[in-house]
């Protein structure tokens, strides 16, 4: 190999590097919620009579529909302990 060569594969390592760098480092725009106009909105919390764990409600903000998630530990999955219509509840309130 001649020192024309190794230049020039050198001089392309240090370019790759860069495009590399350029692509691992720059700050990339958040891509939550790209489920087409649905906004959610979770909130972690307790759940009465489990004083061991604790629960994910997942609000789907515009039909006002919630679920409530626990995570089990010994097979690694969530679960559904339950839903409600929260939009209904809040204009039973009103």
């Amino acid at each position: 190999m001649n020192r024309k060569t190794l230049g020039a594969l050198i001089a392309l390592n240090v370019v790759l590097l860069a495009g590399l760098a350029a692509v691992v480092l720059s700050p990339k725009q958040a891509q939550a919620q790209g489920f087409g106009r649905a906004n959610y909105l979770m909130i972690a919390g307790d759940i009465t009579g489990r004083e061991q764990q604790a629960a994910i409600y997942v609000i789907e903000t515009n039909s006002g529909r919630m679920i409530s998630l626990i995570f089990n530990g010994s097979n690694n999955t969530w679960e559904v302990i339950g839903s409600r219509e929260v939009g209904r509840d809040l204009q039973s309130v009103r």
